[in-house]
């Protein structure tokens, strides 16, 4: 997943834009991408409906969209408008078309219809603010979200790019900020999701592929990423079912002292983890009764020591056994 700062996100959607990928149809194409990650991952949960918490930019356009399509698959869907939609808004008259109920927060005085609403409901897909805002908020928002914060929320809270809120470059918040279960990033994830305060209300991620061109000098100018569990699983190599301990290289691990022996610990045992065959712990020797116990499948190297700490000479002892060795970590509570 492409990591990206909000001026480089509107830097690749100008080109896409320039390119043939006009701005509706992004939009178009990010709506469907959220309605079909909330239809593959809440599915099962469709008896209440989904509430769409609907701004006047871009992500209260991309929740429209997404609103009319779920209603497609079977879904309830209901639109409040947080803040105003422009005039004779295609994508507001599309949901109603599609037999959504709309409501102008403003018209809902005492909030009796909102609150029902959102207690009521199984999903909340929150697109009231985008990656663009300013913080700190004006104060007749911030007064409505630390409101809606305190009313009983569906179990499921989406958020369209990104928690309303939220700086998608410096990661600060609003005083109030409803946190996701999931975050549903457009075409990249932005770079002040993953830095604190804001990592707090982002919950899992996920990302919808604009289908833009792949040769957009925007996109090429991208160098950060976001690994995913799935991608580190794609590049490691199958594991043959023939194989056995020696197949998969050996550590050695030159870690431990008296005063850091649970670093030597933590260590080795990460190296098995992580899939070494065999792992050897270098430690100095007094460590070996205590870490023996605790790691009855590692081998063991005693060093020389001083007070519980490696001494001098102890590299000759090293050198001397790094024949089978494919992989050295050095350092670990030393």
């Amino acid at each position: 997943m492409r990591l990206v700062t909000v001026a480089e996100m509107r830097a690749i959607e100008k080109e896409g834009n320039a390119s043939g990928v006009s701005y509706a149809e992004m939009m178009e194409r990010a709506g469907r991408g959220v309605a079909e990650v909330v239809q593959h991952t809440y599915g099962q949960s469709r008896p209440g409906g989904v509430v769409g918490l609907v701004g006047s930019g871009n992500n209260g356009g991309d929740t429209l969209v997404a609103l009319e399509t779920l209603a497609g698959l079977g879904w309830r869907v209901k639109a409040a408008l947080v803040r105003p939609r422009p005039e004779n808004d295609p994508y507001l008259a599309r949901v109603i078309q599609a037999h959504g109920e709309v409501l102008a927060v403003d018209s809902d005085a005492d909030w009796e219809k909102l609150e029902h609403w959102l207690g009521t409901a199984d999903v909340l897909l929150d697109g009231v603010l985008g990656t663009g805002i300013q913080l700190p908020l004006k104060p007749e928002l911030e007064a409505w979200f630390e409101r809606v914060v305190d009313f009983r929320l569906p179990r499921h809270i989406v958020a369209v790019d990104c928690p309303s809120g939220v700086d998608c470059d410096s990661g600060e918040v609003a005083r109030w900020v409803i946190p996701a279960e999931l975050t549903i990033c457009m075409d990249a994830v932005k770079a002040g999701l993953l830095r604190f305060p804001a990592y707090n209300f982002v919950g899992s991620l996920q990302v919808v592929d604009l289908g833009l061109p792949a040769d957009l000098k925007a996109l090429q100018a991208v160098q950060s990423y976001v690994v995913s569990g799935r991608q580190v699983a794609e590049i490691l190599p199958p594991r043959p079912k023939d194989a056995h301990k020696g197949t998969f290289g050996t550590a050695l691990v030159v870690a431990g002292s008296v005063n850091f022996t649970g670093a030597a610990a933590l260590a080795g045992e990460a190296a098995y983890r992580i899939g070494a065959g065999l792992v050897r712990l270098a430690v100095p020797s007094p460590l070996h009764p205590v870490l023996s116990g605790l790691l009855p499948e590692i081998t063991w190297l005693l060093l020389p020591h001083e007070l519980g700490v490696i001494a001098e000479g102890a590299e000759d002892v090293l050198f001397a056994n790094l024949e089978r060795v494919t992989a050295l970590l050095v350092g670990p509570g030393l």
